[in-house]
């Protein structure tokens, strides 16, 4: 390693009163740093061969690895040791076992657009590689109302970070070699991840515990979750409406049929007026049975005004002219977004 103890201790703020009580050897975590150094390469084929796969997915947006760095490696071990002691004094890594305690080595990241993908995701994961142990699904305390929190089933284990970070978790094992490497597979949307840069780059390694930073990145927090559920409600409102203008278009087809093959039969034969009438009759009420939602102004442009999202849910929400009925609503928007309804777990219990 090219930095002193002092220094690296220096640069990722390792409690050196900690470090003594854990009775770590700096000298085994050099031999782990220089043996890493080299198995660090073999690893760089079987992360590039799992982001592969995973952008054949459609539902992926984008697909990002890594390798650990060798100091980023030493750093960890460190944090893990002193954590795991605590609990078990005998616990240690060593250059023996650091591949297997440290299960991070291959990072993968796959990000989607919609909450609900997942599901898809989630199901090519199984379906390709063997999962070392179940997949965690973390979120933020207050996700969930009390009658939709999730308990551990034999999929998922369902776990409130503290931090408010929300992931879906796998760690898989793979031998594209004939040796077997465990990578970690993070399934999160774009607003998930963006949070979580932001997050990671103010608050780590030296302000973990500003009271004050970490209020407002909770903050940031649940905006990206509720943009999140809201750039769902979007979608389904634009297939919703999608659904209703072809089911008009088919109907308007049908009676445009409907309109020649009378005015022949008008036409062709002697018809009362009175029976003209009532069939006229008849056809303006079909046509009026059609309903197209019509968006306001408002609605379309999906503003949040005054950088209040309330208001701009307000609008999205609100009634907007109907077509032929002033009730029946495609969606409502404020009832979609109590709470944190997540229908892909809902789907998987």
């Amino acid at each position: 390693m090219e930095i002193s103890q002092e220094q690296f201790f220096e640069k990722y703020s390792v409690n050196k009163s900690e470090f003594d009580a854990a009775a770590i050897s700096w000298e085994s975590l050099l031999d782990i740093h220089q043996e890493y150094t080299t198995y660090k390469e073999t690893l760089n084929p079987t992360a590039e061969y799992i982001s592969n796969m995973l952008r054949t997915l459609p539902e992926s947006h984008s697909v990002r690895s890594r390798v650990k760095d060798p100091e980023h490696l030493i750093d960890k071990i460190i944090r893990k040791i002193i954590r795991e002691k605590k609990k078990n004094p005998d616990y240690a890594i060593d250059i023996y076992n650091y591949k297997t305690e440290i299960t991070d080595l291959i990072g993968i990241r796959i990000l989607h657009l919609y909450k609900d993908q997942a599901v898809s995701i989630d199901k090519f994961i199984r379906e390709l590689w063997g999962l070392v142990e179940k997949c965690t699904i973390y979120y933020r305390e207050g996700d969930y109302s009390k009658k939709e929190e999730h308990e551990d089933n034999e999929l998922f284990n369902f776990k409130v970070h503290p931090a408010g970070y929300r992931s879906w978790h796998y760690l898989i094992s793979t031998n594209a070699t004939k040796h077997v490497h465990i990578a970690e597979i993070q399934v999160r949307t774009i607003f998930e991840e963006g949070w979580s840069e932001i997050d990671h780059q103010l608050r780590y390694p030296n302000d973990t515990n500003n009271a004050e930073l970490t209020k407002q990145l909770l903050v940031l927090n649940r905006i990206a979750g509720s943009a999140d559920e809201m750039a769902t409600s979007i979608r389904e409102y634009k297939l919703n409406t999608w659904k209703l203008e072809n089911e008009n278009q088919n109907k308007q087809k049908a009676i445009e049929e409907l309109k020649a093959q009378l005015e022949t039969v008008m036409n062709n034969y002697k018809v009362e007026k009175a029976d003209k009438q009532n069939l006229q009759t008849k056809l303006q009420e079909l046509e009026s049975s059609l309903t197209v939602r019509i968006p306001s102004k408002q609605q379309q442009e999906f503003m949040v005004i005054g950088g209040k999202i309330s208001n701009a849910l307000d609008l999205f929400a609100g009634p907007g002219p109907l077509v032929g009925q002033d009730k029946n609503r495609i969606f409502d928007t404020r009832k979609y977004l109590e709470g944190y309804t997540h229908h892909a777990l809902k789907d998987k219990k």
